[in-house]
């Protein structure tokens, strides 16, 4: 069997299984062992038998097991870094990327090459904090999160790729201490009734479900926030795309001076909240 022809074969049987086809196609190019080139131009060349049981196994383990393609592999890409990845945390989304690309964004607007202190709240694989940490030097970077498994999974990310990233185990802020520049969370935001894609399944639920409407892991993190705030601070969020309005209102509650700003995703869906909280040279 050629590389062609396991494709074609597996991603008929995912889309039957209702499963994404592209994961069949990435999950054989990560398992055979050739450079992106290698395997485009070898699409034709007949599988050697002990690697095509050995794709063959980890393939069904997709279809008929329903497994995330990143808990068989053991991990995930995010910002072009190697995140190792179980079933302890929640596998990295593209969606989180824009939200670490937009905190780097927002650094340069308002911090530009400052130190400063930054809080990422659930960090589950560390792929915030540690991202933030490997792509802006100047940010201090502190990560928490409730669950000590995940906490194992992001130190051992934290030393692989090198990075300077302090742990807490604590629930949202209640073992953390200091102020700090910028928080950032992407907590749970599934409401408990929403169903969720069979794969989805397999991941903690800890890390998916935001209580009974999403949103009241964004209650808890505001109307505790100001104490950890420096005198202007931001505060980066990511979110369902039909939470928007809430969270704007959560926000507003809590400081009701704030400039909200709110941007979509690649998808044009209504992704992020940033909390800008106090001015900077006498604007916010």
């Amino acid at each position: 069997m050629t590389y062609q022809e396991l494709i074609k074969t597996y991603s008929k049987l995912a889309i039957e299984n209702g499963l994404e086809d592209e994961a069949v196609k990435w999950l054989v190019l990560e398992l055979s062992d050739l450079t992106n080139t290698e395997f485009y131009l070898n699409q034709k060349t007949t599988i050697e038998s002990k690697k095509l049981e050995e794709i063959k196994e980890k393939l069904e383990l997709y279809i008929y097991k329903q497994i995330p393609i990143q808990h068989i592999l053991g991990f995930s890409y995010f910002f072009g870094y190697k995140f190792i990845v179980n079933d302890d945390v929640l596998i990295p989304r593209r969606e989180t990327e824009e939200l670490t690309e937009e905190v780097l964004y927002l650094y340069d607007e308002y911090f530009s090459e400052k130190k400063i202190d930054v809080l990422d709240l659930g960090t589950g694989s560390g792929a915030i904090a540690i991202t933030l940490a490997k792509e802006e030097p100047n940010m201090n970077v502190v990560a928490s999160d409730i669950s000590l498994d995940a906490l194992k999974v992001a130190k051992e990310n934290s030393l692989v790729l090198e990075a300077n990233v302090k742990f807490i185990q604590s629930d949202w802020f209640k073992q953390i201490e200091g102020k700090f520049d910028i928080i950032v969370a992407n907590p749970p935001y599934i409401p408990e009734s929403e169903e969720v894609g069979i794969t989805v399944q397999k991941e903690p639920n800890i890390a998916l479900y935001g209580g009974k409407t999403g949103v009241e892991p964004y209650e808890i993190i505001l109307s505790s926030a100001k104490e950890y705030m420096k005198d202007f601070s931001i505060i980066a969020f990511e979110h369902g795309y039909q939470q928007s309005e809430a969270i704007k209102h959560i926000a507003l509650k809590y400081f009701n001076d704030a400039k909200i700003i709110q941007k979509k995703d690649m998808q044009q869906k209504d992704r992020m909240t940033f909390v800008v909280v106090g001015s900077k040279n006498g604007q916010k």
